[in-house]
């Protein structure tokens, strides 16, 4: 995840509702779709790695990394887990280059075996690009690593007072790989491939 960049009283508690994985439905109020994530996905005694990209500047992103760390103890002592919080902490700089050292320090915390999750609400517009790139890194370089889950929390403000969603949106990063195996395979009609895959999913949803 990217720890948020709203000034102090801004990043206020919703209770997100789960649009399309009732995984992720969470009763209690958050500042961070992380919690209904790693809520939903753990059971009692187990060990979670919360991995944060901070921005130096401006402040308030350690302010609510504060924050942030509060709200995991409070997860982690009502569930019974064990979540170890760390910040990559870099310069505010959305450059190619800035990018590609955030995603080398991201991948240096991916371990073979490593089930992968993923909150793409805050940070700039490539930073969910980015977050994709090193989930695939795991997956194709790593062994026995998949990804689980990746969850994007969305504010309607066209509501008073706004609603907050919470979306599944695994299935996109899924999406990519599939093309980049039938890419591999010379597939004759991949575009016919990609349709009988996607209907045997939205089956499954159903």
């Amino acid at each position: 995840m990217v720890t948020p960049q709203q000034p102090e009283g801004m990043l206020r508690s919703q209770r997100y509702t789960a649009s399309d994985n009732d995984v992720l439905d969470y009763d209690g109020q958050t500042r961070f779709p992380i919690v209904p994530l790693i809520s939903g996905y753990t059971t009692s005694g187990e060990g979670v790695q919360v991995i944060t990209v901070t921005y130096g500047a401006p402040s308030n992103c350690q302010n609510n990394l504060t924050v942030l760390r509060a709200e995991l103890d409070g997860l982690s002592a009502a569930q019974d887990l064990d979540i170890d919080l760390v910040s990559v902490d870099v310069p505010f700089d959305d450059s190619v280059g800035a990018l590609i050292h955030t995603w080398q320090l991201l991948i240096s915390h991916i371990d073979d075996g490593d089930e992968l999750y993923a909150c793409i609400t805050f940070g700039s517009k490539p930073v969910p690009i980015m977050l994709t790139m090193a989930l695939q890194y795991g997956c194709r370089i790593k062994r026995d690593v998949s990804i689980e889950c990746v969850v994007y929390g969305q504010m309607d403000r066209s509501q008073d007072p706004p609603l907050a969603r919470i979306y599944d949106v695994t299935a996109l990063a899924k999406l990519d790989e599939l093309v980049r195996v039938l890419a591999d395979m010379r597939v004759a009609e991949p575009e016919s491939a990609l349709r009988m895959v996607l209907d045997l999913g939205s089956g499954e949803n159903g």
